[in-house]
């Protein structure tokens, strides 16, 4: 991969989904490739939250790993999960720990300046 190809992105941006492609389709793949924890929080249509480690994403589904279900409903419950494919057109919210977005973001700019 040439990470050289892309130019340093704002972060803020990334974060909003504004700036260049090339730049945070690099970023999702270091979110992808160094994501072991449950590092990612995911909230659906029916007051579900799954917390995992983002393993895949494509055009209408993202697959999270060691995934942990959080229902905060009447009953609330909590279950592990294991792996799970969670399509986009139930998701509310994306929401990634603030440390492990700076740990990538850091690896990013690191590699585009190489």
């Amino acid at each position: 991969m040439n990470f050289s190809s892309a130019p340093v992105e704002n972060k803020n941006d990334l974060l909003k989904g504004k700036g260049n492609v090339e730049a945070s389709r690099e970023l999702l793949q270091i979110i992808m490739n160094n994501c072991y924890g449950p590092n990612l929080k995911v909230t659906v249509n029916d007051n579900r939250e799954f917390f995992g480690a983002l393993a895949y994403v494509d055009k209408y589904n993202l697959f999270l790993t060691n995934c942990e279900e959080l229902y905060t409903g009447s009953q609330t419950y909590t279950r592990n999960c294991g792996n799970i494919l969670i399509p986009f057109k139930i998701i509310k919210l994306v929401e990634i720990k603030k440390g492990y977005f700076d740990i990538c973001y850091e690896e990013l700019t690191k590699e585009q300046k190489a």
